[in-house]
């Protein structure tokens, strides 16, 4: 579809092409993926101390019992399922003593082997990140077995340890609010 917009000598659009190129303009928007971005809504813990910003409704909160997480206290997990993907964040306290004798490598290294470990997870690629100057990993796994794929992003602050993660089919494409939710999520102290 070919579309004009009418000019005046000055180069103004005219009345009949702007508000032609108007409608062409709002429907592009309604349709494309950059509008499904205003469907994130904050969402602030301040029991688990973060916000970040999940796509459609508030999420389902739920206490993690039977986790291999034994050696944390508070195990939290904030979840959201939105069309194909699911979004979570999840808190885990690592005991004070803990998180002063053992270094940060070694806890976050060990959530993320466990965690790939309790869901059939393989990493695919992954790198060493930071927020608030507070180490983290930013990691990409795959689960074989149920065709999904999904990155994973751990952050130990202090220690309070945060897991967000997005996991989605392997065949769809990432959800258009992927991104978005990841660099949304902040975390504060006490």
């Amino acid at each position: 579809m070919d579309v004009q917009l009418g000019r005046d000598v000055s180069g103004a659009v005219s009345r009949a092409g702007g508000r032609r190129f108007a409608a062409i303009a709002l429907a592009l928007a309604v349709s494309s993926p950059v509008a499904a971005e205003d469907d994130l809504h904050a969402f602030r813990s301040e029991d688990g101390r973060f916000s970040i910003d999940f796509p459609g409704e508030a999420p389902r909160e739920r206490e993690l019992e039977g986790e291999k997480f034994t050696f944390t206290d508070n195990n939290i997990r904030y979840e959201l399922d939105v069309e194909n993907a699911e979004f979570a964040v999840e808190i885990h306290d690592v005991p004070r003593a803990a998180s002063a004798l053992l270094p940060s490598r070694f806890i976050i290294e060990n959530a993320k082997s466990g965690l790939l470990e309790d869901i059939g997870g393989r990493e695919v690629d992954s790198a060493v990140v930071s927020r608030l100057e507070q180490p983290g990993r930013l990691v990409t796994f795959e689960i074989p077995e149920e065709e999904v794929t999904g990155k994973l992003l751990l952050v130990l602050a202090k220690s309070r340890l945060y897991l967000v993660t997005v996991r989605h089919p392997e065949d769809d494409d990432p959800p258009m609010s992927f991104s978005s939710f990841f660099e949304s999520f902040e975390f504060w102290f006490e």
